[in-house]
């Protein structure tokens, strides 16, 4: 009798999903590690909730040597990264090792990192426990870290061996961590595939049956991107939709007094201003722009900030890796399912985006708080 296959994506790197996934990496292992060290990396909540899964389901990994970083985006740090590095060499890792890296965007984004760069380069596997990871952060080959404030400021290309889409994790996640990731779905939809878009708005988002196929969708998608341009030089900058002011978000929200903000969220606020740029520069029609708004901005909470904020937030935004010389490089919206990159951007005009947006936060809080 043959073996179940897992549903697998066409990029520069497997991604397989579905409740064989996790039957395929047992099989890899026994076939490709033999003695040679196997590490597992997770945060305090992966290690808590999600190893005892995943060990019942690939048994050999009870072997494995563990490593725990603290759960959130301050572990994407240069010192985290040596004390992973110090621990990998006192376990005589070498370089038929294998790093697997159990949880969401950040440890994929580290673990990465780690694997890419210890003794030139180790074997890695993503297994994503988000949303966030399962669409996004674990495809691709990006790996990085924060540096000086600034997200992702170091970092390598570096695929994994494989990334394995396991959605029975996503029993563990609350309300808040389901949107973080499907501000990326939404992203995809908007930008590549206007049906996707819809079925994502309407998508009963506390189903996890219902929600899967939609993130193996929305994971197809950026792996075909990402086929075409590894290097991120090209069409895989569509993918940047939102993340020019959603980086500068994060890491404005990062630095004061106000709620923190969760990548997809601040991506979220992104998208809500490069959505009104892109009916600004006459690129998409008024209808299509309120619609978008106005689901993003009744799916996430609105984030608050002041006017003078606003110098603030677009210097934070000069940090960012699109830039070209003293203008901004956008990915707008032509249509539902369709974008242009590169649009170049002065610094008042992001400050009409951002104005835009203080006053739909404004208003929506507002709202909110009268019927509280």
């Amino acid at each position: 009798m043959p073996l179940h296959q897992p549903q697998e994506t066409h990029g520069p790197h497997p991604v397989l999903m579905g409740p064989h996934a996790l039957a395929h990496l047992r099989r890899w292992l026994a076939g490709n590690t033999g003695s040679k060290p196997v590490f597992v990396l997770g945060d305090e909540t992966t290690m808590r909730h999600c190893l005892p899964e995943l060990m019942g389901e690939v048994p050999t990994l009870g072997a494995a040597h563990t490593m725990q970083v603290r759960a959130g985006e301050a572990s994407k740090d240069l010192e985290v990264c040596r004390a992973l590095w110090a621990h990998l060499a006192e376990q005589h890792a070498d370089r038929q090792a294998v790093l697997v890296n159990l949880g969401g965007g950040v440890v994929t984004d580290l673990g990465g990192f780690v694997a890419a760069t210890f003794k030139r380069g180790i074997r890695f596997i993503h297994v994503p426990t988000t949303v966030m990871g399962m669409v996004d952060a674990a495809i691709g080959g990006k790996t990085g870290i924060n540096f000086d404030g600034v997200k992702n400021l170091v970092g390598v290309f570096a695929d994994p061996v494989a990334t394995y889409v396991h959605p029975p994790f996503l029993r563990t996640l609350g309300k808040r961590e389901v949107l973080n990731g499907v501000a990326e779905m939404i992203k995809h939809g908007l930008v590549l595939d206007g049906d996707h878009w819809n079925q994502v708005r309407r998508a009963p988002l506390h189903d996890l049956e219902a929600l899967a196929p939609l993130i193996f969708r929305s994971a197809e998608l950026k792996a075909a991107v990402v086929a075409g341009d590894p290097l991120d030089r090209g069409p895989r900058k569509l993918l940047n939709f939102g993340h020019t002011i959603g980086h500068a978000m994060e890491a404005f929200a990062m630095e004061g007094q106000q709620r923190s903000l969760l990548h997809g969220e601040a991506v979220a606020v992104g998208m809500v201003c490069a959505t009104w740029l892109s009916w600004r520069m006459d690129l998409l029609d008024r209808d299509r722009m309120n619609a978008v708004e106005e689901h993003l901005m009744g799916l996430y909470p609105p984030f608050i900030f002041q006017e003078v904020d606003q110098h603030r937030i677009i210097e934070l935004m000069r940090n960012d890796k699109k830039n070209a010389g003293d203008e901004f490089r956008f990915t707008l919206l032509t249509g539902i399912g369709s974008a242009r990159v590169d649009v170049p951007m002065n610094a008042a005009q992001v400050a009409e985006a951002l104005e835009h947006y203080r006053l739909l936060a404004r208003d929506a809080a507002r709202h909110h708080h009268q019927q509280a």
